[in-house]
């Protein structure tokens, strides 16, 4: 028994099998911040949904058989487990004849109550990227919390990780979680939507949503190679609490791989890339978001954060979202995706530096001169 794509009779490259989860049922089991439901938040159940339909759960110790009503968004499975005992430390899941008992792990939405918190998925990035993307938003938008899920990093461990961020000024609440599952691959058997199988990825804004995020001030998704530009007179936090529904979008602008010429690093950081394509076709990005979690609509397990977008709400909320922009910098990148950094980088002629990312570095670099570790 197995997991199969969508349209499983397509033919696909062997690097799509090896990549794809057929296995994983639950990333994580956690305790819902009402302490009444239980959230068990995994892969999509694809052709293993009537083995969902006909699961036992049981809490235990105390042996009650629990109802369960199911979630399915965007390439992602919620299974929310009603009217679970107060003491129940652990749920038995009798699946497809299979018996599984887990630990209940706890809700920490508390811990990270009234904070900014910046999080991301991350993997082999290095740590001075991760310390300078961190220390941006602390300095240009007042983040004081991140949450990295780590995927299976090799070059180092999670604990250092946690250890970089904690240097950084400003950042008083570090979480790193190490999730060494499987990603998932591009699918080029599904034309229209070839991220289809990244479950891992759309399933962690659920558990950062709804385990940790939900009494934040701010929840901002940027990838640690993405920096959300700054606000005239605000910031992106302030800007999404103050707006009508609590959902700020960003639109995506490419910042190309040529180092500026006067940077001396050995390896470059962000503020070492200042250049975009003149062309606009290929300056554009996808957007990306910020939320404030406390709002109501957000207490319906059907919508859910995902990558670019928030899914499951009304056109109308999406078209009135305040906006502002992000730059996504090709040159940090380990090249796990795609071939960011190029053999053959854009001739000169093909590029500009525009005034709003040099600005935008002088300020922060200015900033960051008056002391940016902690000591």
């Amino acid at each position: 028994m197995q997991r199969l794509p969508r349209a499983p009779q397509r033919k696909r490259p062997q690097k799509f099998w090896n990549e794809f989860e057929n296995k994983a049922l639950v990333y994580d089991l956690f305790w819902h911040f009402d302490g009444q439901q239980v959230l068990l938040v995994g892969p999509p159940a694809l052709n293993l949904e009537n083995h969902w339909l006909s699961a036992k759960f049981v809490a235990l110790p105390s042996g009650k058989p629990l109802d369960a009503v199911f979630h399915h968004v965007r390439s992602t499975l919620t299974v929310a487990l009603q009217q679970v005992p107060a003491h129940t430390e652990q749920i038995q899941l009798e699946f497809a004849g299979l018996s599984f008992v887990a630990p209940i792990q706890p809700n920490m939405v508390d811990q990270f109550a009234g904070k900014r918190v910046l999080f991301t998925m991350s993997k082999d990035n290095s740590l001075n990227w991760i310390k300078e993307w961190a220390l941006f938003h602390q300095i240009t938008h007042g983040a004081d919390a991140v949450i990295v899920i780590d995927n299976g990093s090799k070059s180092y461990q999670p604990q250092d990780v946690a250890k970089a961020l904690s240097e950084v000024v400003g950042i008083d609440k570090v979480l790193v979680i190490s999730w060494p599952y499987k990603y998932g691959p591009h699918d080029p058997g599904v034309v229209f939507h070839r991220f289809w199988a990244n479950f891992l990825q759309v399933a962690s804004f659920a558990v950062i949503l709804r385990r940790f995020g939900r009494r934040a001030f701010g929840l901002l998704n940027v990838d640690i190679d993405e920096l959300a530009g700054p606000l005239k007179g605000t910031d992106i936090f302030a800007a999404t609490k103050e707006s009508q529904d609590g959902y700020f979008r960003l639109l995506g602008h490419w910042v190309e791989a040529v180092a500026d010429p006067g940077y001396r690093e050995e390896a470059p950081i962000h503020p070492a890339y200042r250049s975009v394509r003149r062309d606009i076709r290929h300056r554009l990005n996808a957007k990306k978001w910020c939320l404030d979690p406390t709002r109501s609509w957000l207490d319906n397990l059907e919508v859910l954060p995902s990558v670019h977008r928030v899914m499951n709400i009304s056109k109308q909320m999406s078209s009135r979202a305040p906006r502002g922009h992000f730059w996504h910098f090709k040159g940090i990148n380990t090249n796990w995706k795609h071939d960011r950094l190029g053999k053959k980088p854009p001739k000169t002629f093909m590029l500009k530096r525009p005034n709003e990312l040099r600005e935008m570095f002088e300020t922060y670099l200015e900033q960051k001169s008056r002391g940016a570790e902690k000591s």
